[in-house]
């Protein structure tokens, strides 16, 4: 049986409905395409019905639910038709109903996303609209634009949909997650399961962040004491610590030196005498070492 070729495509139309289905933001939606009803399933991000939309993914066919496009990005974008733009201001924007958006439409016409932008008080020369509402308007259009803007940047440095939607999970809003990863992308081992030190370096190479940051290096020396740790040994001597890591980071040993005692004042890691433990590892070993006197101190008695 010949394998089934899936085709990458690209649709763009008004998001009709949308409901998450699983806690990692998976669910399905209903776009319209030029008059057409597409089921769509998968992650649709900062998006809600009324929107105007671009997915990127696969037509495929289920067995129970039929034809269904299985999305790998979604992004929102300005409407471009009078209809879709009456339903994005009534579905995003404060106090604003569909005859009163109609208005502004017509009113203003292609200048509509120009003149909320640059001058939103001339909106209320529509009938109903008052400089507080006004104001209000240009307030919820900038934090729409804002979220368009934070998910091509998450994108860009090269997170997915998943990874996205675990971020979001832990930081609530996209300009938290860009916030986050921007200050210390190394965080995104400990949120985003699977991802890992080098994954996470991958991301702060294309953010621009330099070989020799100490935030990177700091993050290579625990992942070393990570791997370390995978291969059966409680600590790492800090001469062989800071060799492994610094291979690893293509950098000099002395920069290696320098952010070991970093970690160290972090409280991160632990040192006794030249031996270098992770805080998990230095906490079981002194755990065991008191439940093995413990045990002594029974049988002696």
């Amino acid at each position: 049986m010949p394998a089934v070729e899936h085709t990458t495509q690209k649709l763009r139309g008004t998001l009709r409905s949308h409901k998450v289905l699983a806690a990692d933001g998976w669910g399905r939606g209903e776009l319209e395409v030029g008059g057409l009803c597409v089921t769509l399933v998968g992650k649709l991000l900062n998006v809600r019905p009324g929107d105007t939309v671009e997915v990127i993914g696969e037509h495929s066919r289920h067995d129970k639910y039929g034809e269904q496009f299985t999305v790998k990005s979604c992004t929102p974008v300005q409407p471009d038709t009078a209809d879709g733009v009456v339903l994005w201001m009534a579905s995003r924007l404060p106090d604003v109903g569909a005859s009163r958006a109609r208005a502004l439409v017509e009113a203003f016409g292609e200048s509509l996303w120009s003149i909320i932008e640059r001058e939103p008080l001339k909106l209320m020369e529509v009938s109903g609209i008052t400089e507080a509402r006004a104001l209000a308007i240009a307030t919820a259009y900038a934090e729409v634009s804002h979220e368009r803007e934070h998910m091509s940047q998450l994108r860009g440095w090269g997170l997915t949909e998943s990874q996205v939607a675990k971020c979001l999970a832990t930081w609530g809003s996209l300009a938290s997650v860009v916030e986050h990863v921007r200050a210390d992308p190394f965080e995104l081992a400990s949120i985003v399961d699977g991802f890992g030190f080098k994954r996470a370096d991958q991301v702060a190479r294309k953010m621009g962040i330099a070989l020799d940051a100490p935030g990177r290096i700091r993050a290579a020396i625990l992942y070393t004491l990570e791997l370390s740790a995978q291969d059966g040994h409680c600590f790492m001597w800090g001469g062989r610590l800071r060799e492994v890591a610094a291979d690893l980071l293509s950098v000099s040993p002395d920069l290696v030196i320098n952010q070991i005692f970093a970690v160290l004042e972090m409280q991160r890691c632990v040192k006794r005498g030249a031996r270098i433990y992770s805080v998990k590892l230095d906490r079981a070993e002194e755990a065991c070492a008191v439940s093995i006197a413990r045990m002594l101190e029974r049988q002696a008695s």
